[in-house]
C-alpha cells in the first residue's frame, strides 16, 4: 500500500520548484492532490504531470496572501473530494524586486515586511485555520510548513524573510502544542540551499560552489528531497512527530562557522 494511500493533500506554492515536486511525490505516494498556486499555469502543469502517471491531482488558481482565495481553496476541497487529511503551506514570497529592496537594512521597506508575513506567515495560519475544523471534527490531521535556514540565525540581508520564517516556526509549535491533543500534527521542513528553477535563475556559478562550500554534503539540494521529507511526515508512520523542525539541508547547520576555514587549512 502505498504511505498516502486515500489522502487528501494540498500543497501551495505547488505549481514550480518544491512544491511541484512534493505534489508530484505525493501523488505517487497514493494522494489525491490539490495543487494551489499564484500562478494557474504552473499548477496545471503540474497537475498535467501527475495525471500522466496515473495519480489524482486537481489545480487551483490561490493568492494565498487574500484570506477569501484561502478559504475558497479549502472549501473547495471539501467538496469536490469530501475530506482534508494534509495541508502543506509551502508557498512563500521570494520576488526578486522585494529581495532587493530587502538587502539594505536602513532602506528597510515596510510594505515588503507586511507583504512577505502575509505571504509566508498569515497565509499559513489562516489556511491551518480553516483546515483544521475538518481535521478536528475527523480527530486528525497533518499540518506542514516549510521554513528556512535563514530562520535560524542572524543575517546580513533579507531582513523581512528571514524575520517571516522564524515566525513560521513559532506557529509550527503553537499549533502543535494547541491541538496535538486533539490529533493535529503540525511540523516544519527547514531546507539548506534547494536547486529550484528560482535559486537557478540568480544564482551564478560562483555563488552556487560557495553555497555548496558551507554544506557537509557532496551536493546542493533538490526539490525531490524536500518532498522526501514531506512524504514521510504527511504519512502515518510520523505519527508521533508534531512541533518539530526537520532539517534537510546537506548538513549547513551542524557546523561551526568555522569548519569551511579549517577544511581549507587542513588542505595545505
Amino acid at each position: 500500500m502505498a504511505r498516502l494511500e486515500n489522502k487528501v493533500a494540498i500543497i501551495t506554492g505547488a505549481g514550480s520548484g518544491i512544491g511541484r515536486a512534493c505534489a508530484l511525490r505525493f501523488a505517487r505516494e497514493g494522494a489525491t492532490v490539490v495543487v494551489a498556486d499564484l500562478n494557474g499555469e504552473g499548477a496545471k502543469k503540474t497537475v498535467e504531470q501527475i495525471s500522466a502517471e496515473g495519480g489524482k491531482g486537481l489545480a487551483m488558481t490561490v493568492d494565498v496572501a487574500v484570506e477569501s482565495q484561502l478559504k475558497e481553496m479549502v472549501d473547495n476541497t471539501i467538496a469536490q473530494f469530501g475530506a482534508l487529511h494534509i495541508l502543506f503551506n509551502n508557498a512563500c514570497n521570494t520576488d526578486p524586486v522585494m529581495s532587493k529592496k530587502d538587502s539594505d537594512f536602513f532602506s528597510f521597506d515596510a510594505e515588503v515586511f507586511h507583504h512577505r508575513m502575509q505571504t509566508n506567515v498569515l497565509a499559513g495560519v489562516l489556511a491551518a485555520r480553516f483546515a483544521m475544523p475538518h481535521m478536528l471534527e475527523r480527530g486528525s490531521g497533518c499540518i506542514l510548513f516549510t521554513s528556512s535556514s535563514s530562520s535560524l540565525k542572524g543575517e546580513v540581508a533579507q531582513f523581512s524573510y528571514g524575520a517571516t520564517k522564524a515566525a513560521v516556526n513559532w506557529y509550527v509549535q503553537t499549533i502543535a502544542a494547541t491541538f496535538g491533543k486533539k490529533g493535529i500534527r503540525c511540523n516544519g521542513i527547514v531546507p539548506g540551499v534547494i536547486r529550484t528553477p528560482g535559486m537557478e535563475n540568480w544564482a551564478n556559478d560562483e555563488m552556487k560552489a560557495a553555497f555548496l562550500e558551507l554544506h557537509q554534503s557532496p551536493r546542493l539540494g533538490l526539490p525531490e528531497d524536500i518532498a522526501a521529507m514531506a512524504t514521510f511526515l504527511a504519512s502515518d508512520e510520523a505519527e508521533f512527530m508534531n512541533g518539530s523542525l526537520y532539517h534537510v539541508d546537506g548538513g549547513i547547520n551542524c557546523v561551526t562557522p568555522m569548519v569551511p576555514v579549517v577544511r581549507n587549512l587542513l588542505k595545505k
